[in-house]
């Protein structure tokens, strides 16, 4: 900013000094030219005076006039307002011209008295008129002269100015250019700079082969907001100057506020040696000692040099994207297998509300068992994607696509139809005390129109709402904001059961589950699958119990896969068991054949 505010105040006062320039000229050039006409004057004037003279006319006013005139011109103060011309030549022959023009006049007037000569008059007026004639030609040739300088010093003015305003817009185009194609923080090229760098050298290198990998600082913005952001820059420096070392034949760029992105030739270095070079530099900051810093990096080996760059970083980006989203570090390859992932993702996302009206979603059940009975007490729907020759997809392909797209909601709440009409055929067989828990995510819950969908459902299926389980993860719980859980308190008031599922598997504040609007946790699975390595899950998993009752909260344990896990949950006082020792998730006919049309109580056999 300060450097354009002085090439303004540069370049304005440049082009004044042009235009006062200019102006002089113009105001000098008129001055000259009214002093050669009134030399002109005093030169015509003179012969008109003599030729009076001689013919026995006087003229005393004329005298008076060109008197005026000479005089003028010798000082350049009189009536005639004309400038004095400081031409040395000029200012003689003016000198000498008066001397002649007082002996003229007073030649006039011994002529006027009879004693004059009429000829040595008119030899005065000759010698005059000549003496004039050069001193006009004197005043035109200073005033070319001047013009000439006048025109050389503007002409040299203009040609400064323009170097000048080349140079500096030279100098300006390069910092703009640095500014484009150079990280100002790290000194690394930017992305713009990174695309031309990069795409010269495939271009130039069309038989190497090349990698290009790009990767940030996953836990970067923690750094910064725990240790400054003065910290964050250092950390920045010196991943910058260690991808950058050895850079011969190695492009290497920032092109986002932790995102960096390196090109270089196959042999160069691998994966596991950038990896490692990070990991040092990590190491080298005492800072990150406790706090540490991870890395997700997206990597593609390219194919053929005539790629375009573009295309090129985008699959690096695509690789990249999926690294950020698994826990931990991650390195990702874009290939093949990457790339028929992703379309095959496109497919499910284009597919998506086809599915839904043609019913390809199917809802699947799973018992809950009360474990003081061993009766069927309920079950959770679960969702099962049947596409036509292709067969059941997995919910972990798509669920967290939909997640991630927002079309999520439209699963849930084809899920809780589903629900409600399978809900509402049990009452309508007299089976009043069955209940389903229907999984909601939390983009979902954060809709505007749940609370109002939710009842619209429901009533149309007429199911009262102490039938519905509203299942919430544990995780989703945490990124609530406050509106939507004083919406899940006021769906607890009118009847919804709340549960927290996966409870344990995150990292869950006690002090707010006690304020959350729940009456059921559901543990997660993992606890059991630990227990029998691990003896300390044993004592987490009775903790759990007590906690939850003391709490006033029911407990679902999930994951029950062996008799000995039913036996340990009675003996702690578990409510709920659910798990695959009881049945796997099963299409709903199959379910009210199983459970709901004879004796629900489940034996202590797996059948």
């Amino acid at each position: 900013m300060k450097r354009r505010k002085r090439d303004f105040q540069l370049y304005t006062g440049m082009w004044l000094v042009a235009i006062f320039v200019l102006l002089a000229l113009m105001w000098q050039n008129a001055g000259d030219a009214r002093v050669i006409n009134y030399s002109g004057i005093v030169r015509g004037a003179t012969q008109k005076l003599v030729k009076e003279e001689l013919n026995g006319h006087s003229d005393d006013k004329l005298i008076e006039t060109l008197d005026g005139i000479i005089d003028n011109l010798q000082t350049g103060k009189g009536p005639y307002r004309l400038m004095k011309n400081s031409n040395e030549k000029y200012q003689r022959l003016l000198a000498e011209l008066k001397l002649v023009w007082e002996d003229m006049k007073k030649e006039i007037v011994h002529l006027n008295s009879g004693s004059g000569s009429e000829k040595r008059l008119y030899d005065l007026s000759q010698r005059h008129f000549e003496m004039a004639d050069r001193m006009v030609s004197s005043a035109e040739e200073s005033s070319d002269n001047k013009l000439k300088c006048f025109l050389i010093f503007y002409i040299f003015s203009l040609l400064l100015s323009i170097t000048v305003f080349f140079i500096v817009n030279r100098r300006n185009q390069k910092a703009l250019d640095e500014s484009i194609y150079t990280d100002s923080l790290t000194g690394l090229l930017s992305r713009t700079g990174f695309e031309v760098a990069a795409g010269k050298l495939l271009s130039r290198n069309l038989e190497n082969k090349y990698t290009i990998v790009e990767f940030d600082i996953k836990n970067f913005k923690s750094i910064n907001d725990s240790y400054g952001y003065d910290k964050g820059d250092k950390l920045l420096h010196s991943v910058a100057a260690a991808i950058s070392a050895r850079r011969s034949g190695r492009i290497c760029a920032r092109i986002d506020a932790d995102e960096f992105v390196i090109l270089f030739e196959q042999g160069d270095i691998d994966v596991d040696e950038l990896k490692m070079m990070l990991r040092d530099v990590v190491r080298k900051h005492t800072f990150l000692e406790l706090f540490g810093a991870i890395f997700n990096y997206g990597a593609y080996r390219i194919e053929r040099n005539g790629e375009l760059i573009n295309t090129i970083m985008d699959k690096a980006n695509t690789a990249h994207k999926i690294a950020k989203s698994i826990e931990g570090e991650a390195f990702v390859w874009y290939d093949e297998r990457l790339l028929k992932k992703i379309q095959m993702e496109n497919e499910y996302k284009k597919r998506m509300q086809y599915a839904l009206e043609m019913e390809e979603f199917k809802m699947y059940l799973q018992p809950k068992i009360d474990l003081a009975t061993m009766e069927v007490a309920g079950a959770e729907a679960l969702v099962r994607w049947d596409i036509p020759e292709v067969g059941i997809i997995p919910p972990d392909s798509y669920i967290p696509l939909f997640e991630k797209n927002g079309s999520i909601a439209d699963l849930d709440f084809y899920m809780l139809k589903k629900a409600c009409a399978y809900l509402r055929g049990q009452l309508d067989r007299g089976n009043e005390f069955f209940s389903i828990s229907v999984n909601f995510s939390r983009v979902t819950l954060c809709q505007q129109t749940f609370h109002s969908t939710l009842l619209e459902i429901i009533n149309r299926f007429g199911v009262p709402s102490r039938r519905i389980e509203i299942e919430v993860t544990e995780s989703a719980f945490n990124e609530l904001p406050y509106p939507v859980l004083l919406m899940l308190e006021r769906l607890k008031d009118e009847g919804f059961r709340i549960s927290m599922d996966d409870f344990g598997a995150g990292y869950s504040n006690l002090n707010m589950i006690g304020k959350l609007p729940i009456q059921i946790i559901k543990l997660d699975r993992e606890f059991l699958k630990e227990m029998d390595g691990h003896e300390n899950m044993r004592g987490i998993v009775i903790c759990a119990v007590d906690l939850a009752h003391t709490m006033g909260l029911e407990i679902i344990c999930e994951g029950v896969e062996r008799e000995e896990h039913v036996h340990f949950l009675q003996d702690i006082g578990c409510d709920y068991a659910q798990g695959f020792y009881f049945s796997k998730p099963i299409p709903g006919e199959t379910f009210t054949e199983k459970y709901l049309t004879g004796e629900m109580r489940v034996p202590l056999s797996n059948s």
